[in-house]
């Protein structure tokens, strides 16, 4: 990697979301510019016409429209050269140059509301009414630049904020055609209305003098010849060609700084492997900050998503919109997870279908021809990928699985989808009636009732996700991708059915004993960290009717509203910690004072927890649980008895009612509780028991 000062033709990355800056921060940094502070580094990447990584670059905006109608309009659609560099930072600074110095019509365009906010710092108020939006163009205001320049007569000590301005300068194109009420408030000046106030930056920036030997004199002519373009009078020009002249000098000099960039050294053999090379380009890709956030694989696939995706295949959506629209789909069904882990997902699915089970790794990122058909691929079946998505989602909604409450890991969430959708090509291609297809849809949903919990919940238990994930991903596309290719030579329904049946029980049976370990070593130390028993608990409560029955009660006291879930303590910590204590004034025979410390942390066993309100806070009171449950609407009316409650949760009454049991009964009632609690979740991830909750509801 080497410093280097040579002309470059730049593009970027096609990757998702690159450009944040607002036009205040445009201002700023031209203004910084102007007055001859640092610029700072590019990073840089020599692409040459050999290199796989081609298809992601593309040039940068000539407008950032964020109305939401467009992505904006790009520079120029042409290809790229056969070399050029791809910035890889320092996209921002770059871009922002662009929009200030670029060409007439470059700039932002952006909601009024927008402008309102980024101009002003305020809101407009009243309702939001309808979206007028307008286009800015960055220019100099030349009367308060005259006004600046007569008081410090040198252009890099003025202060170029209060002298630049976002102005619409194009009277057809430049502003919503919608109507406004008449006492609507403009973000933005229009040009026309004050004839010879204000200058395009971009003409400026164009007319400064590049030879190092002009004079002032020189640039004042230059200035005078601007002003008279601009319709100023001869005797405005008169006062205002020096400032301009001064600016325009001014510019001179940052044309003439040298902008320093480093450079990603090109590939060579004596670099090692072309594998090795583009892993590391990855790396960077993917280490460096873009956007206000780190890169991330699933960026660069999106980018080649967006290049080769069939739009004539998906209603003339792009890639961007199916994928962001599928986004908020998901959300909808209470699964919120981000673009990135969508795109990641979708690319699971393609793997298992069209690629053999093989993952995506960082050499296929970087080559065009591994990767770009999965665009193809996914848009040509976009409706199928959209349908096992959202079907899959939706059944656990329905089954009351909540992401990042009863499981976390998007990877398992992915492998249903690519499950759901081996079987939807399938039927797509057999050109099933309506009755079949609704046969297979029950079907397919009665196999994900016996099997969606556990496979959620144990490949998470199991920590199938966790260390390394891709190898573990790896050997799950490959399998389902055998069985997917199966089906292709199934005649009927039935046989399709049993097969995928028959995968994934095998896939839960794979994993049992790994999940029965993983349960066996969820344990929190600390009280703030019981919310680890939360999906161990909310599935215990529901595999036995009488105990569902019990836990299902809306317990709270009569004056509160109910609240959300949460794990809580039965004996209080405390009220253990005040045991524990009383303990140290007279120690048992023969146990020294520090082993009753030890003893701190039990409290926290499992078998001392359960889901309660949030409301109840018991681990922060000194009060036994059977205080809280006198105040519960149920046991105050006598519905039904706290003895009743407690035994259908494995609880003793001395756990309930704990003043006054001793520290070594409650320990042995904390265990004997665990111990029945992952007795029965042993059973549930082996199989031999399941929910309740869904039949009784």
């Amino acid at each position: 990697m080497s410093g280097k000062n040579e002309d470059a033709t730049l593009l970027i990355p096609n990757l998702q979301r690159p450009y944040i800056w607002d036009p205040i921060q445009v201002v700023l940094l031209v203004d910084s510019l102007i007055r001859g502070w640092p610029f700072g580094t590019l990073l840089t990447w020599k692409v040459k016409s050999d290199d796989p990584a081609r298809g992601l670059a593309r040039s940068f905006w000539a407008v950032v429209d964020r109305t939401g109608e467009a992505d904006g309009q790009l520079i120029s659609a042409k290809h790229p050269p056969a070399a050029f560099h791809m910035v890889l930072d320092g996209q921002q600074r770059v871009q922002s140059l662009l929009l200030a110095f670029g060409g007439d019509g470059w700039g932002f365009k952006l909601l009024d509301r927008a402008w309102h906010e980024h101009l002003s710092g305020t809101k407009p108020r009243g309702p939001r009414g309808r979206p007028h939006w307008s286009l800015g163009c960055l220019c100099v205001d030349v009367p308060a630049l005259t006004e600046a320049y007569a008081k410090t007569k040198r252009a890099p000590s003025i202060e170029y904020t209060a002298v630049l301005r976002w102005v619409v300068t194009d009277d057809a194109n430049g502003q919503s055609a919608l109507d406004k009420p008449p006492n609507y408030i403009e973000p933005l000046q229009k040009a026309s209305g004050s004839i010879g106030r204000f200058v395009r930056l971009a003409r400026l920036w164009e007319r400064a003098p590049e030879q190092a030997g002009i004079d002032s004199y020189q640039a004042e002519d230059l200035a005078s010849s601007i002003l008279q373009e601009h319709g100023v009078p001869d005797g405005v020009r008169e006062s205002q060609k020096r400032p301009i002249g001064a600016l325009l000098m001014a510019l001179k000099d940052v044309k003439q700084t040298r902008v320093t960039y480093l450079e990603l050294a090109e590939h060579e053999e004596a670099l090692g492997a072309r594998d090795s090379y583009n892993d590391a380009i990855v790396n960077i890709f993917t280490r460096l900050n873009t956007a206000g956030r780190t890169l991330t694989r699933e960026d660069i696939t999106f980018a080649w998503l967006k290049v080769g995706w069939n739009t004539a295949r998906t209603q003339n959506h792009s890639a961007k919109v199916c994928v962001e629209q599928l986004a908020r789909e998901l959300e909808e069904l209470l699964v919120p997870i981000s673009v990135e882990d969508v795109v990641s997902a979708i690319s699971f699915v393609w793997s298992v279908s069209f690629n053999s089970g093989k993952l995506l790794n960082n050499d296929d990122l970087m080559r065009g021809a591994a990767i770009r058909p999965m665009a193809a691929n996914v848009s040509e079946n976009w409706p199928l990928v959209e349908e096992a998505a959202t079907k899959v989602c939706g059944h656990a909604r329905d089954r009351g699985l909540r992401f990042r409450e009863q499981y976390q890991s998007v990877n398992a969430l992915a492998y249903l989808w690519a499950w759901y959708f081996a079987a939807l090509r399938w039927r797509q291609g057999r050109g099933l009636n309506e009755l079949d297809k609704d046969s297979m849809d029950k079907s397919l949903a009665g196999i994900l009732d016996l099997g969606m919990d556990r496979w959620l919940v144990c490949s998470q238990w199991a920590g199938v996700w966790a260390s390394a994930s891709a190898q573990s991903l790896g050997g799950y596309a490959t399998r389902l991708a055998s069985c997917a290719q199966a089906l292709a030579n199934k005649p009927d329904v039935s046989d399709v059915i049993a097969d995928l049946k028959q995968h994934l029980e095998s896939e839960l049976k794979d994993l049992e004993q790994a999940a029965v370990n993983g349960l066996a070593a969820i344990n929190a130390d600390d009280r703030h960290q019981v919310r680890t028993y939360y999906t161990a608990l909310w599935l215990w409560n529901r595999l036995e009717q009488n105990r569902w029955k019990k836990a299902r009660l809306a317990l709270r006291e009569e004056s509160r509203r109910q609240n959300h879930l949460d794990v809580d303590h039965i004996v209080a910590c405390d009220l253990w910690q005040s045991k524990l204590d009383m303990l140290k004034t007279k120690p048992p025979t023969g146990v020294p004072v520090e082993k009753i410390d030890e003893l701190v942390p039990i409290v926290n066993e499992l078998g001392n927890c359960m889901l309660l309100e949030k409301n109840f806070n018991i681990s922060k009171s000194n009060k036994p649980l059977k205080n809280f449950l006198e105040n519960v609407h149920e046991f105050k009316l006598g519905e039904l008895t706290v003895n009743e409650w407690a035994t259908a949760l494995a609880l003793s009454m001395p756990q309930v009612d704990s003043a006054n049991t001793p520290v070594a009964e409650l320990r042995t009632l904390f265990n004997d509780r665990t111990q029945a609690i992952r007795s029965d979740l042993e059973q549930f991830v082996r199989g031999t028991k399941t929910r309740v909750d869904l039949e009784l509801n």
